[in-house]
């Protein structure tokens, strides 16, 4: 057989493998879907509040109860659609999660011609309507799976291959005295520091949607970049829009907002943070439980609180179900109640099986003993009355 030929039939073999794997995958995912459905159906019903899923079947039917509530308000395709499992999850608005690595990485630039063009207005519009419709501050492309320089904010301003002119001067400085970038940067925050042009903030992410992190940040930063109509424009921002801005060229660069957090006991969930009231007063400092969302902390005693119209984050609520993820959480804690209620039915019919062998052990036992004593009260009865049977002293 020739080379060529040779390598043409190793590749179609491999095809080949690649699909019968595929296939048996799905085939067993759907086989255990069947069983997951019916364990999920027994779960929904025992649940409280009454779980979305009343009677669901395993393929979609008309009247079928749709997913959730943001599904729906997002406006899903699938809204009517009842629970699968195994089934893909589709939203209208999917926010990309840690610790996926597209948020570790340096974004890519947008062409400024195509910008013009307005090659990209649709999906500028996409982050801007994800990141109102979840009621965050700001959200970057690469959240919602688009790796390139662009952000937004809660104002609605949009930020193309932004640039932080503060940290182009650190890096200048770092060159100039030949040190490290992180040494300047650490000299850099020092004399902010000093001059009280830094700032303590609760920061939320739709990447980390369940926690908010409190952080130290310039109060103020210079930002050159390219707008929404491809014209550029330099700009200083202060307050939230600062600190927002920060956030997102953190995450443009790769750089988590997590690293900048002073320690663990800064980090909280957000379900609780309405709730702050209720807090020891030192938790998790006194100066941190004394800053409220969208309100910022210049040391030692200033509290300043910025006006943030259209990121009203704290006012949904965990039941409400419009948060990032909201419907592979849902249908992951239906699977997950759905093994526990397999788990738990294994290890009944364990134990039933356990149960019955020993019974039936005990049985057999008794079963014996009785047949024994029978057996030996009949001879004895024999014996006394002499039905045909020898006796000792008397003679036949």
């Amino acid at each position: 057989v020739p080379f060529p030929d040779l390598k043409l039939c190793l590749y179609l073999f491999l095809v080949v493998q690649c699909l019968h794997v595929a296939c048996q995958g799905k085939l067993e995912m759907r086989s255990s879907g069947r069983l997951i459905g019916h364990i999920s159906q027994r779960v929904c019903r025992g649940s409280r509040p009454p779980c979305p899923l009343i009677e669901p079947s395993l393929s979609p039917h008309v009247g079928a109860v749709r997913l959730s509530s943001s599904f729906g308000m997002a406006g899903g395709k699938g809204m009517d659609e009842a629970y699968t499992a195994g089934g893909s999850v589709q939203v209208e608005y999917p926010i990309v999660q840690l610790p996926a690595r597209s948020l570790w990485c340096k974004q890519y630039t947008l062409d400024p011609a195509h910008v013009r063009r307005g090659d990209f207005s649709d999906m500028i519009a996409r982050v801007k309507a994800a990141r109102h419709y979840y009621q965050y501050p700001s959200l970057c492309a690469p959240q919602i799976g688009w790796n390139v320089q662009m952000f937004t904010l809660f104002d609605g301003s949009v930020f193309i291959n932004p640039v932080n002119l503060d940290a182009l001067e650190v890096e200048e400085e770092a060159r100039r005295s030949n040190v490290s970038l992180a040494d300047a940067e650490a000299q850099w925050m020092n004399r902010q520091r000093s001059a009280r042009k830094t700032s303590f903030a609760w920061e939320p992410c739709a990447s980390c949607c369940f926690l908010l992190h409190y952080i130290e940040r310039p109060s103020m930063v210079r930002v050159r970049a390219i707008g929404e109509d491809g014209n550029p424009f330099e700009v200083t921002l202060d307050k939230m829009r600062a600190r927002m801005a920060l956030h997102e060229l953190d995450h443009l660069s790769g750089i988590l907002f997590t690293r900048r957090i002073p320690d663990t006991n800064h980090v909280v969930p957000l379900e609780g943070f309405s709730t702050m009231s209720e807090w020891p007063d030192d938790y998790p400092s006194l100066e941190a439980r004394s800053t409220f969302l969208y309100t910022t902390f210049t040391p030692p005693y200033t509290f300043t609180t910025d006006q943030v119209e259209d990121a009203q984050l704290l006012d949904r609520k965990f039941e409400d179900g419009v948060y990032p993820g909201c419907e592979h959480d849902r249908r992951m804690r239906i699977e997950s109640a759905a093994f526990e209620e397999l788990q738990r039915s294994r290890w009944r019919m364990e134990k039933e099986s356990i149960f019955n062998d020993s019974e039936n052990g005990d049985a057999c036992e008794d079963e014996a003993e009785e047949t024994l004593g029978a057996a030996t009260e009949e001879n004895a009865t024999y014996a006394a009355e002499g039905d045909g049977l020898p006796q000792c002293g008397r003679t036949p």
